[in-house]
């Protein structure tokens, strides 16, 4: 399977056991776009989520956050722990990582996952112990094979109730559940990646929904 431009914008900090995590998507004066499992919301200054979550503070640097009783200082870099959903936004763009390969966060059946956008793989493809850690029942697809980097792997097959990055979403999604560890990456294919506009420049690659 050849991947092609595989790295996150989106990245996280440990929130100790707190049960979900919180991230920074977007900081302005006064107002943060924080994103968990079940979606994004921006939030102004003095606002509480459903979940709980209230925005302390925001500049173009950091936001300050009140998580579960616990105060906390966020940037695009980390993340903490709550939950909430709605507005999204569009597009994302994505940088290389030491290996120029792009890695995204988004979620499956709303759950948050970590993708490697490949734009070589024609479906979704995930490890069974990535599906088995997103609630998904792949047991239960269609039997069948796939060729990998490592040769042809036997695999089962089904649709994904939603895969959504940044706000991007699709539903209905074909993918292939190999059984083991392999691939070590949840791929994000061409099943998800052909309803996207995808412009790659001076090194970036942006995910834009159509």
């Amino acid at each position: 399977m050849r991947r092609l431009l595989p790295s996150l914008l989106l990245t996280a900090l440990a929130a100790g056991a707190a049960a979900s995590e919180v991230e920074v998507v977007g900081l302005f004066k006064d107002r943060a776009v924080l994103r968990t499992v079940t979606g994004e919301r921006m939030l102004r200054v003095g606002e509480t989520t459903p979940d709980g979550v209230t925005l302390l503070a925001a500049d173009a640097r950091s936001a300050r956050v009140r998580v579960n009783g616990v105060v906390q200082t966020l940037t695009l870099d980390t993340r903490g722990a709550g939950r909430f959903t709605t507005p999204a936004p569009a597009q994302i763009a994505i940088p290389p990582d030491s290996q120029g390969q792009y890695r995204v966060r988004g979620t499956v059946n709303g759950r948050m996952a970590d993708f490697l956008v490949d734009t070589g793989a024609s479906i979704v493809v995930m490890s069974s112990v990535h599906a088995r850690s997103l609630g998904v029942s792949f047991e239960q697809g269609q039997k069948g094979s796939i060729q990998t980097a490592q040769g042809v792997v036997a695999a089962f097959f089904l649709p994904l109730d939603e895969v959504a990055v940044a706000g991007i979403s699709s539903r209905a999604v074909q993918a292939a559940v190999v059984d083991g560890d392999f691939p070590a990456d949840i791929l994000l294919g061409m099943s998800f990646l052909r309803d996207v506009a995808m412009e790659a420049r001076d090194g970036v690659l942006t995910l834009k929904r159509r």
